[in-house]
């Protein structure tokens, strides 16, 4: 069985999780999760989807020590396709290991479908290096979140496989719909866990003043993944916060806050998680899970728990299209409270046959997709499929 080495965006994590994690500051995590602890989410579900011997392979590994340790590359991707990521120094190191190489979970980012994305000539070198570097020549070695991914890619030249997101196959239940629906019931949530947005995020910051209700509401917790902003104000890092992200965050919360209650309030609701596991454990708590983070809601999921995503852009609703998750548009929730919010987030008996029925198929495109380029799937993923 070949030697997997899987590379992801997580910068020293382990390091941080065993020796500091229990007194780091905002930057320290934005910087070992890849500047969104979401991240850890979908590098989770790779891992769960490979049965061959896995080993972390860093970039700035020299090209001998990934040679004597691997003898295949698995590159973690994201939303990683468009104007803001170069990815020529990949390519530079790809071509420098010398290795087959498979990118899993690649996703293209703009505002909307209608947008096409601007990519990079770097990012475009680093796709000509993936695929001159495929173990099968007949296959792609690309995966990709969606359709909206896949189509710009083609318009690139490139060919590749819609997978969806590795983070929708943690489970093992096949059946995991069904399971979702029957922990619903038919009686009102009592707590809901939010996957908090972003504040400066024009189109969908009035959100936030909602979600706050949600979460006072609901007895509810308020779960951070981006921006470092955000995090600073969570861990009470008065010296770090600018004078421009207090007046933004105060006028995005409206009227629940001044600053001194922002900060009290963030250090009772909010919270942080750099691992997926543990993540997972604490949604247990909840009834449901709701916001605009893709992977804070597919996470819930996983365990069985309710979830909504509020898309914002094309990379979340990519991700929700793809998998079949519960989703609806920011646009369509202006007018919305609180109770509003709950009562459209809850799962229909024909949504749950769609979300059933669309992961044991991409368990299917997952398990040939990695055939092909010559990786072993794991047994819960050739169980789903079965």
């Amino acid at each position: 069985m070949k030697r997997i080495g899987v590379i992801d965006n997580l910068i020293d994590i382990q390091s941080l999780l065993e020796n500091k994690y229990h007194n780091c500051n905002a930057a320290e995590v934005m910087k070992a999760t890849g500047g969104n602890t979401g991240n850890v989410a979908f590098v989770f579900g790779v891992r769960q989807i490979i049965k061959n011997p896995v080993t972390r392979i860093g970039w700035g590994w020299t090209p001998d020590v990934v040679k004597q340790r691997v003898d295949h590359l698995v590159v973690c991707c994201a939303n990683q396709i468009g104007a803001h990521a170069d990815l020529s120094g990949w390519a530079d190191k790809l071509e420098m290991f010398g290795l087959p190489v498979t990118l899993i979970g690649l996703g293209a980012q703009s505002e909307s479908y209608e947008i096409k994305p601007i990519v990079p000539e770097g990012t475009k070198n680093f796709l000509s290096v993936v695929n001159a570097f495929r173990a099968n020549p007949d296959s792609s070695n690309i995966g990709v979140r969606g359709e909206f991914t896949q189509k710009t890619l083609q318009s690139l030249g490139f060919e590749s496989v819609r997978t969806g997101c590795p983070s929708l196959m943690i489970s093992k239940d096949q059946e995991l719909g069904k399971n979702i629906l029957k922990r619903q019931g038919d009686t009102r949530y009592k707590k809901i866990a939010v996957a908090a947005g972003n504040p400066w995020h024009g189109s969908s910051a009035f959100l936030e003043s909602i979600l706050v209700d949600v979460v006072d509401k609901y007895s509810g917790a308020y779960i951070l993944q981006h921006p470092e902003s955000m995090l600073q104000i969570a861990y009470g890092e008065i010296e770090n916060i600018t004078e421009n992200t207090i007046n933004h965050f105060l006028k995005i919360y409206g009227d629940h806050f001044n600053f001194e209650k922002m900060l009290a309030w963030y250090r009772r609701n909010a919270y942080v998680f750099i691992d997926a596991p543990n993540w997972m454990r604490f949604l247990d708590k909840f009834d449901a899970v709701i916001g605009s983070r893709y992977h804070g809601v597919a996470l819930a999921l996983q365990h069985t728990i309710p979830g909504c995503v509020f898309t914002i852009d094309s990379r979340t609703q990519e991700l929700c299209d793809e998998t079949a998750i519960k989703s609806i548009h920011v646009s369509k929730l202006k007018e919305f409270g609180a109770d509003d919010l709950i009562d459209v987030a809850r799962w229909t008996a024909d949504e749950v046959d769609c979300f059933d029925s669309n992961r044991n198929a991409k368990a299917g495109v997952f398990i040939n997709f990695l055939i092909a380029n010559e990786i072993v799937p794991s047994d819960h993923l050739i169980c789903m499929d079965s």
